[in-house]
């Protein structure tokens, strides 16, 4: 196989963006197409390629390397956008204020997991044809099992943002799908945790391809299930147990190292062999390449407009700036300061939006060390700069949030995996103790350790939803920024409503209530 990052280019694809129609509606189709496309194994690799596709793909730019992928998680405490212009969407999140036909938002946050589906569905189906055929069942059976891994995250993402959701486990166009109705949240995640069964058992434990999921990224996907099962809205705490045990798994037997800088976990030059990395998404840059548009979503504008080139779409709350704990951490993930040519600095208080920018994804791109008069225009408008997914970083602290919320294993390890974490962002040794070490610590310093850990990540939103702590996190919001329409005390605000589109086309579907 030719490396995933260029091998995506050429993929086939079978199910096109959809950003302004249903993916669940009936369409026709000749099915002998579907039934007779599996002849070999390369086959089955291009419908996952076409699968991979749909993460990183710019069509609409709603892929998980796209400004509007950030759009659905806005509402946490961490990002905020522009007043006005064309950040409408951006702002809307911001707000908790989004509405069932904003087709950028329902873009990422619906279609994108429903064609992942579909091209997992596709490849699933693909994989009893193949053993029929003669292929080897083992070869076949790991290759099916990155769909059956993509489905179950397809359908986490979605039980997440929008709750009940339908559940389509085959690509058929029947009117039977298109009409499908809303599936209970429980009985969806025993469909994720189904999916996950398979993948554990038949992934391999390492992929030639970087960017192909593996049998541990499918262990830590399965910490992270557990983990949220634990808490809102099914509150099943026996998950903390399971949620545990899966990432102890892979801390200890995944070979994966923690490392001791923060910096390099983001290098450019760095990210084919970073060990953190237990999954990322890999992009590319070149025409008719998916690439990822991290740079020109964080990149800003300061005093002059666009001496960077970026887009200024999302920028860093004043207050979560503010609380961010000091150290190299804080200084790699921030641009909070520009020097010019004749030394002077430029703080983020005198930029054009006067708040930060998110920087810890411009390497590669933009060296925010050089005077700013020498980076004019110089911001790529896509990155090749891989999107980690999981890393070996959030299984230390799953670990340790499931430990403190009685889930077993042992106080003192949870407790060094976060004082490790902390340590690593002040920018201290981190096998050393350390005068600001924690003695002990409670649930909510682990949920505050993965928000200055993972901004950026698209893990902030979640964490506070499955916490119920979304209110408590926006009550020192800074005056200057957006004003609140929606109250993150209603519940409600936890779910995106459905789009409006899916609504008229399948009368079987309910609106999420405001």
């Amino acid at each position: 196989m030719k490396h995933l990052k260029h091998f995506i280019a050429a993929g086939a694809l079978f199910c096109l963006a959809t950003s302004c129609e249903s993916i669940l509606k009936e369409t026709p189709e000749d099915r002998s197409t579907i039934n007779n496309f599996f002849q070999s194994t390369e086959n089955l690799d291009h419908s996952l390629t076409a699968a991979y596709r749909q993460l990183v793909d710019n069509a609409w730019n709603r892929s998980l390397g796209g400004a509007r992928s950030r759009t659905v998680f806005m509402g946490a405490d961490d990002f905020t956008s522009q007043p006005g212009g064309n950040k409408a969407d951006f702002k809307a999140g911001d707000q908790l204020n989004i509405g069932s036909s904003d087709i950028n938002i329902s873009g990422t946050g619906w279609n994108l997991p429903y064609d992942v589906i579909l091209q997992s569905n596709f490849a699933i189906q693909g994989i009893e044809d193949l053993i029929a055929r003669g292929e080897d069942e083992t070869t076949v059976k790991a290759m099916g099992a990155e769909a059956y891994f993509l489905r179950a995250w397809s359908y986490f993402r979605l039980v997440r943002l929008y709750g009940d959701v339908p559940v389509v486990l085959d690509p058929s166009y029947s009117q039977e799908n298109a009409n499908l109705a809303r599936t209970p949240v429980k009985e969806v995640y025993q469909q994720i945790l189904s999916d996950l069964e398979f993948a554990i058992e038949h992934l391999p434990k390492q992929q030639v391809e970087r960017g192909r999921v593996s049998y541990w990224a499918a262990k830590a996907l399965k910490a992270d299930v557990h983990l949220t099962m634990a808490g809102w809205p099914l509150k099943e705490t026996e998950n903390y147990a399971l949620a545990l045990k899966a990432a102890e798994d892979v801390i200890n037997n995944g070979g994966f190292s923690f490392e001791e800088d923060f910096a390099p976990i983001f290098d450019y030059n760095r990210q084919d062999s970073n060990t953190e990395y237990i999954w990322q998404l890999k992009f590319c840059n070149v025409i008719n390449c998916p690439g990822a548009g991290l740079i020109t979503t964080f990149a800003s504008q300061t005093t002059k407009p666009g001496e960077l080139g970026g887009f200024q779409d999302i920028y860093v709350e004043i207050a979560y700036y503010n609380k961010f704990p000091e150290g190299n951490r804080k200084d790699f993930t921030f641009l909070s300061e520009l020097k010019t040519k004749d030394g002077t600095t430029i703080p983020w208080e005198e930029f054009t939006w006067k708040h930060p920018f998110l920087s810890k994804f411009y390497s590669g791109t933009v060296n925010k060390d050089l005077p700013y008069e020498d980076q004019v225009g110089t911001t790529a408008p896509s990155s090749d700069l891989d999107l980690p997914m999981y890393r070996i970083t959030e299984m230390m602290l799953i670990y340790a949030e499931a430990q403190v919320n009685g889930g077993g294993g042992e106080a003192t390890k949870a407790l060094e995996y976060l004082n490790q974490v902390r340590r690593r962002g002040k920018g201290v040794p981190t096998n050393q103790t350390d005068a600001d070490d924690l003695m002990a610590f409670t649930a909510q310093d682990v949920i505050d350790e993965r928000g200055w850990e993972f901004i950026g990540e698209q893990k902030r939103w979640f964490d506070l939803i499955r916490t119920e702590t979304l209110e408590n996190a926006l009550s020192d919001r800074d005056p200057s920024e957006n004003p609140l329409i929606g109250d993150p005390s209603n519940k409600n605000f936890y779910l995106l409503p459905l789009p409006d589109i899916d609504l008229e086309l399948n009368p079987n579907l309910t609106q999420n209530p405001r």
